[in-house]
């Protein structure tokens, strides 16, 4: 099983005085990559034994994650009965994320329109020997408003995701999983092709979500430093699909765990998308900007 402890992507821009009579930033570009900084099999120290990394974060996102980052760890020596294909299990972050978002509601009037982030894909094979236990990834989000007014695409910080992941037995001693739906391995279902493994990610206990169906939303809202542009609030809502809370997870002190069993032999695949709404402020004041969660917002840390 694997259980995905992720932190999320979030900025911090500054700080700014809301003047009125400012309009409304209706549509943004953005820039989304990530990629992992650190990674072992082994649960009590940093060792990268029988963990392949490779593919590279885009040359953008250097100065950010101090270099190049790879995009995909994979592990484990094919088991030939179970994964005749000979394929190893594999955490790959999607490639970097490109495109526009537009301010989608205004003060409650509107339906929030979401943009594809980047992703995550679990390659869920069948494998002995080493595998994934933990791993560190950095996230990063550039962001620029395209109208009425044009300003370049600015850097958010890079947050941290701290990265768990523990590997199921396929097929235990008594045939039943471990996780529920605790179905007996061979049956109609998630456990058909053996027990299912477990993707978690970790929310901090300062973090609100909502959880609606089968998908997770988180919130952030931030101000923009721009005279005349600057009394509007905006929100951007990060829809992590096909999630759901674990509350029989330990995630640690106060923490929150959201996640799902992932099958085996299959890929199995982790959605983000955003959405930008706004409010205009009546009471000035001043805000920090807090920017743009895309994979779940926790215990945030600045790599240094």
């Amino acid at each position: 099983m694997n259980k995905l402890k992720l932190t999320c992507l979030a900025a911090s821009l500054g700080f700014a005085s809301i003047s009125a009579n400012a309009d409304l930033i209706t549509d943004w570009d953005y820039l989304n990559d990530a990629g992992f900084d650190q990674w072992t099999s082994d649960p009590n120290s940093i060792d990268p034994t029988g963990i392949d990394a490779s593919g590279e974060t885009l040359d953008d996102f250097d100065p950010l994650f101090g270099g190049e980052l790879p995009k995909s760890l994979a592990w484990g020596n094919p088991y030939k009965a179970e994964n005749p294909d000979e394929k190893k299990s594999a955490l790959n972050i999607e490639d970097a994320k490109a495109g526009s978002v537009t301010t989608s509601v205004v003060d409650g009037v509107g339906a929030l329109a979401f943009s594809e982030g980047t992703g995550l894909v679990h390659e869920n094979w069948g494998v002995t020997g080493d595998t994934l236990v933990a791993a560190t990834l950095f996230d990063g989000l550039f962001l620029a408003p395209t109208a009425p007014v044009v300003f370049p695409l600015a850097p958010a910080p890079v947050l941290q995701f701290g990265v768990i992941f523990e590997e199921t037995f396929n097929t235990p001693a008594d045939n039943i999983c471990k996780y529920a739906p605790a179905e007996e391995v061979g049956a109609q279902g998630i456990n058909e092709e053996g027990c299912a493994d477990l993707f978690t990610i970790v929310l901090g206990p300062d973090v609100s979500y909502t959880e609606v169906g089968n998908d997770i939303y988180l919130q952030n809202s931030f101000v923009l430093p721009i005279p005349g542009y600057d009394d509007y609030v905006y929100t951007l809502t990060t829809r992590l699909q096909g999630l759901e809370v674990l509350g029989d997870i330990d995630c640690g002190p106060n923490a929150t765990c959201i996640g799902f069993l992932t099958e085996e032999d299959k890929t199995n695949e982790l959605k983000a998308g955003f959405a930008i709404s706004a409010a205009q402020v009546s009471e000035p004041g001043t805000l920090a900007i807090f920017g743009l969660g895309l994979l779940g917002l926790a215990a945030v840390r600045r790599r240094a």
